[in-house]
């Protein structure tokens, strides 16, 4: 995966979250923007992750297969997390549920925005040590 790119969308996340509190805080107030603010703090901590595993899981350890695997595992367990702070904070610990939403809606956010923002990847170069045509 492109390192350009999950910076990006990990920036945009951060950026979209501040705007959703804002629109929380003006919609519902204070309470709606402090769950809007969790919401979006958890959305952030998805898009860190998700660059933090990208990068470790295709160090190459083993062969191809192995990698694969490995990923694989470890995107399962930060989903089955995320899925599990998300249920807590809405039925355990009493997040506004209406900005815990919004909040959360940055994770979509960040990943639009960021996929359109991105600069395009560096084309791979040939064998003849110039870049390859389209």
């Amino acid at each position: 995966m492109n390192p350009k790119l999950t910076q990006t969308i990990l920036l945009t996340t951060a950026v979209s979250g501040v705007v959703l509190v804002l629109v929380a805080y003006a919609l519902w107030g204070t309470t709606a923007a402090v769950g809007a603010f969790v919401g979006g703090s958890i959305a952030v901590a998805n898009a860190a992750a998700m660059k933090f595993l990208v990068a470790v899981g295709t160090r190459p350890v083993g062969d191809a297969k192995h990698m694969r695997g490995r990923l694989v595992v470890m995107l399962f367990l930060k989903v089955t997390l995320l899925m599990l702070v998300c249920w807590l904070c809405i039925t355990k610990w009493g997040v506004s549920f209406d900005g815990f939403t919004l909040g959360i809606g940055a994770m979509v956010l960040g990943i639009l925005l960021g996929s359109k923002l991105a600069p395009p990847p560096a084309m791979p170069a040939t064998a003849t040590g110039g870049e390859a045509e389209v």
